[in-house]
């Protein structure tokens, strides 16, 4: 094992700065984070060495190819993982549901296209905000967090546990990125959620009693949800990564979330 030059930890995979030479832990491996004393420029290559951090979490080795920058371009493997990671938080957070698909198939594949846009419109916002900043990335599945959302949802069928994890993997990003752009591609995600959310209250707002309310209702919990979850900020979250570019911005992010959640609470359709 190797110690962070930072903070001493010992860690089996350190990140070597390129611009300082230094050996650094997960949490301390961007310039920013280590206060590197290198050579930092924000100048982009036209190819990068893809990296191994994630923009919302997740473990992954290190990769060793050089990648031409392709603006909103998809591997087969990140297709492969996404649909995947789709597959998992489409049939077992809503496990139960399925159940009803015969007597109303309607509300089933509602709930179903608002759980996937809220996953998918999440990642895609840090996919392509990093590679608008000219960054290689691409989604990849987490091992770990497949395992949790596993956990989680078998927790909550049977226990009072009110806390659904939904994490199946994570926007790989590698390039030489300033603090500014870190912040950005962070916030995008949790962003896309909120928008969201506030286009389904709208819709809540404005439709009559029936079906379209309740998927408009379901669509405001699972995206300010999934807004807060990721809003966390400590450890890989996109949240700590928010907070420590711009606190102004993750409070703005944060108390927005929450509104929307506690709308939820009080004025549910049912």
């Amino acid at each position: 094992m190797v110690k962070c030059d930072k903070c001493g930890v010992e860690t089996y995979m350190p990140f070597r700065c390129n611009y300082c030479g230094g050996y650094y832990c997960e949490q301390h491996r961007l310039p920013e984070f280590h206060d590197c004393k290198g050579e930092y420029t924000a100048s982009k290559p036209s190819t990068v060495q893809v990296g191994s951090y994630a923009s919302s979490g997740g473990s992954y080795g290190n990769y060793s190819t050089s990648r031409v920058l392709r603006p909103f371009w998809f591997s087969r493997r990140e297709l492969r993982d996404l649909a995947i990671g789709l597959l998992v938080i489409v049939t077992l957070p809503f496990f139960r549901i399925w159940g009803l698909f015969n007597t109303a198939p309607d509300f089933v594949l509602g709930v179903v296209g608002v759980l996937t846009l809220a996953f998918m419109l999440h990642e895609l916002a840090h996919k392509f905000m990093a590679q608008r900043l000219g960054m290689w990335a691409e989604f990849r599945l987490s091992t770990t967090g497949l395992l949790l959302t596993f956990l989680s949802f078998v927790l909550l069928q049977t226990t009072a546990l009110p806390l659904m994890i939904i994490a199946p993997g994570a926007v790989m990003i590698a390039g030489m990125l300033n603090w500014n752009e870190y912040g950005k591609i962070s916030i995008a995600g949790p962003a896309t959620n909120i928008a969201q959310a506030i286009i389904y209250l709208l819709v809540y707002l404005v439709v009559p009693p029936g079906i379209v309310q309740i998927l408009a209702y379901y669509g405001i919990t699972i995206n300010a949800f999934l807004a807060l979850f990721n809003l966390i900020p400590f450890g890989v979250f996109d949240g700590m990564k928010i907070f420590k570019w711009d606190r102004r911005v993750w409070v703005a992010a944060a108390v927005s979330a929450g509104a929307l959640f506690v709308f939820t609470q009080l004025f549910a359709p049912f």
